[in-house]
């Protein structure tokens, strides 16, 4: 029985061997069948950049600034409280890039001040982030008061909520019918991206 058994295994073996080479041989072996005059070369066209689907391309973000001027810079500007280092001075010193913001108090509602020092006729507010990607997308909840006075505030815009999104400059722009007044407010009851309202640069824009 051993003797047969290993007989059976050798010629099983063998039997392996035989159907391996021949597979190698049609490998290496030309098509038969085939005539030069039947097969059409087609030159790959050149390519000197990766090639992307248009559905994956995304489109450039192009900023558009609201008509006018932004009169709310170097302006005095006050909060109801901060985090840390983050005060109100750095919303609208011009620049929205490293630890140049504002960081509401970690207890809602945050508000934001600014005065225009004078009546101005106002038409937009822009509210921007740091644009960096390392600042991710994240919404806010924000609302705006004005006050002729700096004490009793009225609504101007109801609260609602934003999206900041680096892809979209990290910024959003809150248009509204022109009006007058001298102090603008921002308020802030939601962050899903901190504990308080962030602010990189208030803008106001009068035409």
């Amino acid at each position: 029985m051993k003797i047969l058994r290993r007989g059976l295994i050798g010629l099983l073996l063998a039997a392996n061997i035989a159907l391996l080479v021949f597979i190698l041989k049609g490998i290496k072996e030309h098509p038969q069948g085939i005539k030069a005059e039947n097969v059409t070369i087609v030159a790959a066209p050149d390519q000197t950049e990766a090639q992307v689907h248009p559905d994956f391309i995304k489109e450039e973000f192009v900023l558009v600034l609201p008509e006018g001027k932004n009169i709310a810079v170097g302006k005095k500007i006050k909060d109801n409280g901060f985090s840390d280092v983050y005060g109100a001075n750095r919303a609208n010193d011009g620049k929205t890039d490293g630890a140049s913001y504002w960081e509401g108090k970690k207890e809602y509602p945050n508000t934001l001040t600014v005065d225009l020092e004078t009546a101005a006729k106002i038409h937009t507010i822009r509210i921007a982030l740091n644009p960096q990607t390392i600042w991710g997308k994240r919404m806010q909840t924000i609302g705006v008061n004005i006050s002729p006075d700096g004490e009793n505030f009225t609504e101007l815009v109801k609260e609602k909520q934003y999206t900041f999104d680096p892809e979209e400059g990290n910024q959003i722009q809150i248009p509204f019918d022109e009006v007058e007044t001298r102090f603008v407010q921002l308020v802030f009851t939601e962050n899903s991206g901190a504990n308080g309202g962030q602010v990189a640069e208030f803008e106001i824009y009068s035409k």
